[in-house]
């Protein structure tokens, strides 16, 4: 009998052993789809791509398909294009390309992320106030949550600020305090570049900057009167505000040279031909890799009293699709947690130049280990007013308007007059 017992257990075994006999049960993989703008050859889209694909070591039970673009215009045009046929990724990263946003929600095809929250929180933690206060819905949805936050003021060369004989007490360079002493700066500088260089100006403008980073600064920089104009779309242009900020749109303009795009501003920039460049934080990286990266700082926009501002914007960030699928669902959500949790949202920053979205993540941290990040970011949080991107304040068709207008201005093509004549219509 034992020796029959001993047989039995012996043959159990093998066949164990044969047919992958386990304590685990098969892990049932759910699939789902992602659509993001980080396919270039960049190191910060390298970055992002092995970030994606460490979701998928992570969880075995979930596949995640990439579907990257080089540019995240591209990808969100493309995710639109679908749109207009009833389909829809189960993820798409908008980074904020907001127009696809509204144009899920208006074809009900965007899942409602606010129920989510609020039964987990660990992932309500994990989201910006600025995020909840910027995109939640009048009814109380929220469609859309990005993994970084827009902060934005402006870079110069402080070497050329020294140069230029623009310091302070201590000989060191001094940024502006107000938008005359700015404009009395940009005109010193352009005149002092220029006998170095015949190409040189003291910033390269394209349209891009005029209407998202420097005209709502301007307007802002008027006092509460211009904070106000600057929080939604006015009703009529016709202001003393939006004038003034129009008429030095042009002094500036007269000290500038005009690109095509906001990568050859940057290149202007990098090569030293400008002395003041026009972008967000999330260039501290290439800026920081740079040759010119011990000469680089940040600053925040002057106001005409002296005070300070920046932008601090919740961009779009994550649409997902509406499915009706509980395992889709939890697993997109899953990715977002994953994309919101400090270790992610650590890497993202030192790596890749963003701002944190998650309120968690320590600046101290950044500073030490990223000081150019870290710095930027210090100062555009102390800074005496925040202002959100035109995008989100005015809406993207504002910008639309606006761009070709601001460049067209900025140059003397036209008229502060033909701007607000426009913008009226």
């Amino acid at each position: 009998m034992l020796k029959k017992k001993t047989m039995l257990l012996l043959f159990v075994a093998a066949a164990c052993l044969l047919g992958g006999c386990s304590e685990k049960e098969d892990v049932q993989v759910t699939d789902i789809i992602l659509m993001h703008g980080w396919g270039g050859t960049l190191p910060t889209h390298a970055t992002m791509q092995e970030i994606y694909q460490e979701f998928s070591e992570l969880n075995p039970d979930i596949n995640l398909t990439t579907y990257p673009s080089s540019d995240s215009s591209i990808a969100v045009e493309k995710a639109n294009d679908m749109l207009a046929v009833g389909k829809m990724p189960d993820i798409v990263s908008t980074n904020g390309l907001s127009y696809y946003v509204f144009n899920a929600v208006k074809r009900g095809m965007a899942l409602d992320l606010m129920p989510f929250i609020e039964e987990d929180p660990e992932l309500k933690e994990s989201i910006h106030p600025a995020v909840l206060a910027g995109w939640t819905t009048e009814d109380g949805a929220l469609y859309s949550i990005p993994d970084a936050l827009e902060i934005a003021g402006y870079w110069y060369n402080k070497k050329f600020f020294v140069e230029a004989g623009i310091v302070d007490e201590y000989g060191a360079a001094k940024t502006p305090d107000t938008w005359e002493e700015f404009l009395a700066d940009c005109k010193i500088l352009n005149a002092w570049g220029k006998q170095q260089n015949p190409d040189f100006a003291a910033a390269a403008l394209d349209s891009v900057q005029l209407s998202e980073d420097i005209f709502l600064a301007r307007v802002a920089g008027e006092g509460e009167e211009g904070v106000e104009l600057a929080s939604k779309l006015p009703e009529n242009f016709s202001s003393k505000i939006i004038f003034q900020s129009l008429k030095d749109i042009r002094k500036l303009g007269k000290e500038s040279n005009f690109v095509s795009s906001i990568d050859n501003a940057r290149q202007y920039f990098l090569d030293g031909k400008s002395a003041v460049y026009f972008n967000g934080v999330w260039d501290s990286e290439l800026l920081g890799s740079s040759s010119i990266k011990e000469d680089v700082a940040y600053a925040n926009y002057p106001t005409k009293d002296g005070r300070s501002v920046a932008y601090i914007s919740p961009s779009s960030g994550y649409v997902i699709y509406k499915n009706e699928d509980p395992k889709k669902q939890e697993a997109c959500i899953r990715f977002l947690k994953y994309m919101l949790s400090e270790e992610v949202q650590k890497k993202m920053a030192m790596e890749t130049g963003q701002a944190p979205s998650n309120p968690n993540v320590s600046g101290n941290e950044i500073k030490e280990g990223y000081p150019l990040l870290g710095e930027a970011l210090e100062l555009a949080n102390d800074a005496d007013i925040h202002i959100k991107a035109i995008s989100l304040s005015w809406g993207n068709d504002a910008v639309d308007d606006l761009s070709q207008r601001l460049y067209e201005e900025a140059q003397g093509k036209i008229g502060p007059e033909t701007v607000v004549n426009y913008l009226n219509q």
